[in-house]
């Protein structure tokens, strides 16, 4: 239901008001300006609708409220201290036992480095990476099971960075009784195993 706001909820807009408009218009009778601007403000507030006391908002009007809270009046950006503590737990990462430099998983999974290359190229290996440290690969990738789950997420989360990805199938999901996906995956349960990784994600599988 719409609420007319009158002119008597609404403070007079007087001729020292409207100096704060003279260094961007040019004013030649500030009383006949006060005046038309008081009348164009209340001409747009009696369109306003306002909530009559009791009523319930409509589901199209929650959800525009709930959405407005969503949003953040700033965009929020990392500190120094937030980056320097994202990087070090990269490194720790990065340094983990299970994750092999590229020759070291070439010779274990018995192929030549330019096959991994090619095998990293077209998305069927995940490879990390920490600056200029070279890339490793996390070695569950030598188990055929894992080296297709890992196959199959690559191919459909194209854009989001090969951490994030290792994240996702290395850590525990809740769909998985608390184990992480490398762990859960057996040949009968593959397909849902890589929905389960897709969802953590946020895609939507194909």
């Amino acid at each position: 239901m719409r609420t007319d706001i009158t002119a008597q909820h609404l403070p007079r807009i007087t001729e020292n008001d409207i100096h704060r408009f003279a260094g961007v218009v040019d004013i030649r009778d500030a009383r006949a300006f006060a005046s038309e601007l008081q009348a164009f403000v209340l001409e747009r507030l009696r369109t306003v609708k306002l909530p009559v006391a009791g009523q319930k908002p409509s589901v199209e009007e929650a959800l525009a409220h709930k959405a407005a809270t969503l949003h953040a009046p700033v965009r929020w950006t990392p500190s120094e201290t937030d980056i320097q503590r994202g990087r070090a737990l990269l490194l720790e990462a990065y340094a983990d036992p299970h994750n092999l430099p590229l020759p070291e998983f070439a010779r274990l999974a018995g192929k030549s480095r330019q096959q991994i290359y090619k095998d990293i190229a077209a998305q069927r290996l995940l490879a990390l990476s920490v600056g200029r440290r070279g890339q490793k690969l996390p070695d569950w990738q030598l188990d055929p099971l894992r080296q297709r789950l890992t196959e199959s997420v690559l191919q459909q989360a194209a854009g989001i960075d090969s951490w994030t990805i290792h994240d996702a199938l290395s850590q525990p999901l809740e769909g998985l009784a608390g184990r992480s996906p490398v762990e859960a995956v057996t040949p009968a349960s593959l397909q849902g195993t890589v929905m389960a990784v897709l969802n953590a994600l946020g895609i939507q599988p194909d």
